[in-house]
């Protein structure tokens, strides 16, 4: 059915780019009264695991990122350079760990775009709810990533108990598509954190990430990831996490960071 309806939500989308097209001038006198934030970062991601072969497969990424928020809409995109050594194949953030030999890759990776609207801001009454939508694109070789288009929806909760604590979760659902002999399963995906605010330029919490397995033999992926966040310039921040997996289709550990500024 998903490949069914994917064209339908083509044409559909294709259709309603049409008609803003013919607004255009309305919507441009709209969004020059609009605040608008743009944000810029790279940092890198490194990650090891067997998941479920003889020998491990790790995993670099350094992105560049490029963030916008307009009101309540927000776009995103992240082009990777990505390094593989192991026999594992990287699915949409996720490895199959493989049974041949031990090679090393690298190059551009899977580009990835996505949306968020907020629905609700944070107040007394009820938390901030935000629905966003990802489409990981096909741009790594083949030896790299799957080469074959990926969809995660979700709807993203957060709400402040206090000046310091915040506590955050998301659920959403994504949908991989088959490539060579591998059969692989959409799923659930989940993930609950805290956030500390321990003064105007530092932050610490950590983030317990679940996803339905999807690929048989390996295990759903369960990883938790404690963090930090750091505001040291005025326009300037930085963000460090590590990351520690509890099934066979998790990383054994990773981590990384990013550093992002304001335009």
């Amino acid at each position: 059915m998903k490949y069914v309806a994917l064209p339908l939500a083509a044409f559909a989308w294709l259709s309603c780019t049409a008609q803003a097209f013919a607004d255009i001038p309305a919507l441009w006198s709209a969004l020059e009264n609009t605040p608008t934030v743009w944000q810029a970062g790279t940092g890198l991601d490194y990650s090891i695991g067997k998941y479920g072969a003889a020998t491990d497969t790790t995993v670099l990424r350094v992105p560049a990122e490029l963030h916008v928020q307009v009101d309540k809409l927000r776009l995103d995109l992240s082009v990777p350079y990505v390094s593989i050594r192991g026999p594992g194949t990287v699915v949409d953030g996720i490895v199959i760990g493989g049974s041949g030999p031990i090679t090393t890759r690298s190059g551009l990776g899977d580009v990835t775009t996505g949306a968020s609207w907020l629905l609700h801001e944070d107040s007394n009454s009820f938390p901030a709810v935000e629905v966003s939508g990802l489409v990981k694109l096909p741009t790594a070789s083949t030896d790299i990533g799957t080469g074959k288009f990926d969809y995660t929806l979700s709807a993203n909760v957060y709400h402040s108990f206090s000046p310091s604590v915040m506590l955050f979760g998301t659920v959403g659902y994504q949908w991989l598509t088959d490539f060579k002999t591998y059969k692989l399963k959409d799923g659930v995906m989940a993930s609950l954190g805290m956030n500390y605010k321990a003064s105007d330029r530092v932050s610490l919490g950590f983030t317990g990430a679940y996803r339905e397995g999807y690929y048989d033999g390996l295990g759903p992926p369960e990883t938790v990831s404690p963090y930090f966040l750091l505001n040291f310039a005025t326009k300037w921040r930085l963000t460090g996490y590590g990351s520690f997996g509890f099934s066979s289709g998790s990383p054994r550990s990773g981590g990384g960071f990013r550093l992002m500024y304001n335009l």
